[in-house]
């Protein structure tokens, strides 16, 4: 169907002389306030009644009863219906109705032409605008923003409730989806202020596949155990390939119970230099004390891989690597001993437990030619976002809202082209819809 509006715009300016910025401003602000709306209501009450003329005159209409007839008769119309949007509250007059000539159920043409549910009152591409409003800022800050640029008033309660409702944040994951080349899992975890004062845990896997594409594997926010993330990870079912390791800190029974799917564990760097720090701060240690030690330790560790991740590499190169690799363990028990004789007990035992785990990212690099990072900067990258969202702009979450919120941000920071698609799909954009503008005459 085609039609073409025909508008007045009544300009009234100044013989005297006016500023350019303020007739961008109001030329903005009639159209923002007044054209967007009314223009959009236009286009809908002209479908709306290219539908009813299909039905008075018995002609064949683009929508189906649930009983697959097409065949329907005038019965009366509907109250009106406000529908939030991007360009303001959208306002229909009484709609038609009609009613199904096979099982007699009554529609309304127009809604169910443009694919609206029976109690809906935004638009998909509102509700978009909405989410991604309060997964950067606060809930009330959000509906303050949406309005600002929307013109829409939405409480910030309603916002809350449109973020709990929306299936955006689903990421289904095939068994495969970790590829089957050796692969790399980041895991971290996190405390937030629950509801009732109550410190609620947030845990989080990304996967990194040989080729680099980031997996999201899952987050956890109703207190789970490392063991039940696990579990969880058998019960969908998904398979991590041959050579997998694991890049994390030391927190208490992540390795233990994820070594069921992974191969090898690499202790992150990053949190071993500093978490040595705290130990030796602990064992009474002074700066003047603590940085000698945590400069060797730095220097010990730091031993860089050639660049060809998937390219063969010559045996003389992997026996000088593997040679190093040695020569390193050796002085990190040397620098155990050290700490041991100086007293620092707490210190020593820590990187005694962290030995063994420090270079497996050279084991597997020498196993299969494929690198894996040393630290576990990926996934601090997400928490710093999701810190920043969960810590700094909320507090009293309750287990239910800050999962979708974790669940939001994951998706968006992993795969930002399936948060993309799901967007596109829900919104049906499919080239549907061409609109063009031409000014027909000025006076």
């Amino acid at each position: 169907m085609q039609h073409t509006l025909t508008a007045s715009l009544l300009v009234c300016l100044s013989e005297k002389g006016f500023s350019l910025d303020e007739l961008v401003g109001k030329l903005r602000e009639v159209l923002e306030q007044q054209a967007h709306g009314k223009i959009l209501q236009m286009i809908l009450l002209l479908v709306e009644e290219t539908l009813r003329l299909k039905v008075m005159g018995k002609e064949e209409v683009p929508v189906a009863c649930e009983c697959g007839c097409t065949a329907f008769v005038l019965n009366g119309h509907q109250k009106s219906r406000r529908i939030r949007t991007s360009l303001g509250d959208l306002r229909l007059p009484a709609l038609v109705r009609v009613k199904c000539t096979h099982c007699g159920k009554t529609h309304t043409p127009l809604l169910r032409f443009l694919g609206i549910e029976r109690h809906q009152s935004k638009t998909s591409e509102l509700e978009q605008q909405a989410i991604e409003q309060a997964v950067a800022d606060s809930y009330r800050r959000a509906a303050g923003r949406l309005e600002q640029t929307t013109g829409v008033r939405t409480p910030h309660s309603t916002l809350h409730g449109w973020v709990l409702d929306t299936k955006a944040d689903q990421m289904d994951l095939p068994p495969d989806a970790m590829g089957a080349l050796p692969a790399t899992v980041v895991a971290d975890g996190t405390k937030y202020k629950g509801a009732g004062a109550v410190r609620g845990d947030i845990k989080a896997l990304i996967g990194v596949t040989a080729a680099g594409e980031l997996v999201p594997l899952g987050t956890w926010t109703s207190g789970e155990s490392w063991r039940q993330v696990a579990d969880d990870l058998t019960r969908r079912s998904i398979r991590f390939p041959a050579g997998t390791v694991l890049v994390a800190d030391a927190e208490s029974g992540l390795a233990e119970w994820l070594a069921e799917h992974v191969n090898l564990y690499q202790r992150c760097h990053w949190h071993t230099i500093r978490d040595l720090y705290y130990a030796m701060w602990k064992d009474h240690g002074t700066i003047d004390e603590i940085r000698p030690v945590r400069d060797a330790l730095k220097a010990v560790i730091g031993i860089e891989l050639p660049k060809e991740d998937f390219e063969a590499v010559p045996e003389s190169e992997k026996d000088d690597i593997e040679a190093r690799m040695e020569k390193a363990e050796a002085q990190v028990e040397e620098l155990i001993r050290h700490l041991a004789g100086q007293g620092f007990h707490k210190a020593a035992q820590y990187l005694n437990r962290s030995r063994r785990y420090m270079f497996s990212y050279l084991r597997r690099w020498l196993q299969f030619g494929i690198a894996c990072p040393r630290a576990s900067s990926l996934i601090e990258r997400f928490f710093r976002e999701l810190g920043r969202r969960i810590k700094k702009l909320g507090y009293n979450w309750k287990a239910a809202g800050v999962g979708k919120i974790t669940r939001i941000i994951l998706k968006k920071y992993t795969r930002p082209e399936d948060w993309k698609k799901y967007w596109q799909e829900r919104m049906r954009l499919t080239s549907s819809v061409h609109i063009f503008f031409r000014i027909l005459q000025a006076t």
